[in-house]
């Protein structure tokens, strides 16, 4: 093999490395460009299902308030109806005291 034989050889593969880098580096750019796409897009999801869950959890603790307020506000209706309850009993007794005072009244005068 003569010397420009060697050189035109020497060449060929300088040409064809600079045509394989011609190809592999846009196929690199667009690889790496979607890959940083796909990072940003999960990023994105991430945040989101965070916000999510701070909102699932701030739903879930209104939730509690109100069925803590349910049960307070059950009881206290329970309780005064209780009081209710006695009170209407307390009167009913008064009324009958009085109804027989009023009867033994009527049978002292006769």
């Amino acid at each position: 093999m003569s010397g420009w034989d060697m050189v035109a050889m020497g060449f060929g593969v300088f040409l064809g490395g600079i045509g394989l880098l011609a190809f592999v580096v846009p196929v690199l750019w667009i690889v790496s460009h979607y890959s940083h796409k796909v990072k940003i897009e999960r990023m994105k999801l991430q945040a989101q299902t965070q916000g999510t869950e701070a909102l699932r959890k701030e739903i879930e603790a209104l939730r509690q308030q109100f069925q803590q307020l349910r049960e307070t506000s059950t009881q206290f209706v329970l309780s005064s109806d209780n009081s209710l309850s006695a009170l209407r009993e307390k009167i009913e007794r008064l009324e009958e005291r009085l109804s027989t005072l009023e009867q033994q009244s009527l049978q002292r005068r006769l």
